[in-house]
């Protein structure tokens, strides 16, 4: 019996460790024409994973001279569990700042979050 319980558990650590993965949202920017530098892509909130939520938010911002985002706006949301991750996220990244020749003072972007439970293929 004790022989049994060991290969279940073996054989199911695969599975355990697939499910405890951290899924990351996938981001997808409109063309503001600022190049990020430092991009931060939110975890898949463990509630909503464990719950088997998706989502989609937008978050539009401004970006300044030095690359810094300000004024960080959800623009809509598909589910609110997703908007504080995704608002982090924003915050947290970063561009590539504007040489003294360019006259923009600020750029307003958006980027698009999408929480999805199925593995994201890779190009």
């Amino acid at each position: 019996m004790r022989i049994l319980t060991l290969l279940t558990l073996f054989l199911a650590l695969p599975v355990l460790a697939a499910e405890t993965e951290q899924r990351r949202a996938r981001i997808i920017d409109n063309d503001s024409g600022r190049i990020p530098s430092h991009t931060i892509v939110p975890l898949y909130p463990e509630k909503a994973r464990r719950d088997r939520i998706e989502g989609e938010v937008q978050v539009c911002f401004d970006v300044d001279r030095k690359g810094h985002t300000r004024r960080v706006a959800v623009r809509r949301s598909t589910h609110r569990i997703f908007e504080r991750v995704s608002i982090r996220a924003v915050k947290a990244s970063t561009y590539r700042p504007l040489s003294d020749a360019k006259d923009l003072q600020s750029i307003k972007s958006c980027r698009t979050f999408v929480f999805s439970l199925q593995p994201v293929e890779k190009d």
